[in-house]
């Protein structure tokens, strides 16, 4: 049986052809290197510290309306902080709805770094607003004493 000749390329084409090949063989020298390299173990996860960080934002007045429903979740004890962070909570509706929200938030960062702006900015731009009769400005628990009343 014959094979057909490549007298028909090119020497651009010919030329091509060995960098496409010289690129694969590079790739796959990397990739049994990876292979080959050990990669170092993996820090445990500490699921306490999230949880405890979540549910002190959970507890602030301007918390957003997916962790306040998260809450409610907890306190009633359909599970806990920990199984929100680590997973275990993960087909529950209200923890789907947070991490889409979560989700959507890293996507509008992502494009702002794209753009430019800074990681502070990017936090600010992000920081929950405050309703217009708002002005920011914290309770003063003290007034709320029965001496002052």
């Amino acid at each position: 049986m014959t094979t057909p000749s490549d007298s028909w390329k090119t020497p651009e084409l010919r030329a091509a052809e060995a960098q496409v090949d010289a690129r694969f063989k590079e790739a796959q020298d990397l990739a049994n290197r990876l292979r080959e390299t050990p990669l170092p173990p993996v820090p445990p996860v500490d699921f306490k510290a999230i949880a405890a960080q979540v549910e002190r934002a959970a507890q602030e007045r301007d918390a957003p309306e997916q962790l306040k429903a998260l809450k409610r979740k907890v306190d009633a004890g359909e599970f806990t902080w920990e199984d929100v962070v680590s997973g275990k909570a993960a087909q529950d509706p209200d923890v789907q709805a947070m991490q889409q929200e979560n989700v959507a938030k890293m996507k509008q960062a992502f494009q702002m770094l794209q753009e430019g702006m800074t990681a502070e900015e990017i936090m600010e731009a992000q920081r929950p607003r405050r309703g217009p009769d708002d002005d920011g400005d914290q309770l003063d628990p003290d007034i709320f004493t029965e001496d002052r009343w």
